[in-house]
């Protein structure tokens, strides 16, 4: 089986939909996650005091992708949130990523939260899973509007540059520092 095969033997369905099963079933489910590579994808997911009661709450959405058994082999989760651009030395980028204003002091965005695959995962779908988030964000930009896409990524070179590759164009927001854990990236929606 090659990776397209195995994408399309996925079922995608977003948590929410899952809320309205017993929270037992639903914790099964989530706890099939491992990620070694990066314990705050795995701790969030399987942490129901995090993603259950974020997407309770109306906090995020997660998007979880299963296989044919119910394993959770890959989620994304997104949100809103406000970018603060007080770390953001040039005026032309906030006005850029404003529209308007190369004074705001804080502008609405979207947020890709949480990006992971399954450890035992050995099929390339780190695309698909960008592909897919960003195409549920470009649905919320037509009915509400919306310039960027924010990403805080771990600081690893070879993350950053999936991101920031022609294609998927994310480009650093502030020049991260070496010990940064993490890189703020964003992607525009103009």
């Amino acid at each position: 089986m090659n990776s397209s095969e195995f994408i399309s033997s996925l079922t995608k369905i977003s948590l929410t939909d899952l809320l309205g099963f017993e929270r037992e079933k639903i914790l099964k489910i989530l706890t099939t996650f491992e990620c070694k590579k990066n314990f705050d994808l795995e701790n969030f997911i399987k942490n129901p005091s995090q993603s259950l009661r974020f997407e309770e709450n109306h906090t995020t959405r997660t998007y979880l992708f299963l296989d044919n058994n119910l394993n959770l082999i890959a989620y994304y989760t997104i949100a809103l949130k406000v970018l603060d651009t007080s770390k953001i030395s040039s005026k032309g980028l906030i006005k850029k990523l404003d529209g308007i204003d190369k004074n705001r002091e804080n502008i609405p965005c979207y947020l890709i939260a949480q990006l992971g695959k399954h450890s035992n995962c050995e099929y390339k779908i780190g695309q698909y899973l960008l592909d897919s988030a960003i195409q549920t964000i470009k649905k919320s930009k037509e009915l509400i509007g919306g310039r960027f896409i924010l990403l805080d990524s771990v600081n690893e070179k070879d993350v950053i540059k999936f991101y920031t590759s022609k294609e998927n164009g994310f480009t650093e927001l502030i020049e991260p520092k070496i010990n940064d854990k993490n890189v703020t990236l964003y992607y525009p929606l103009f």
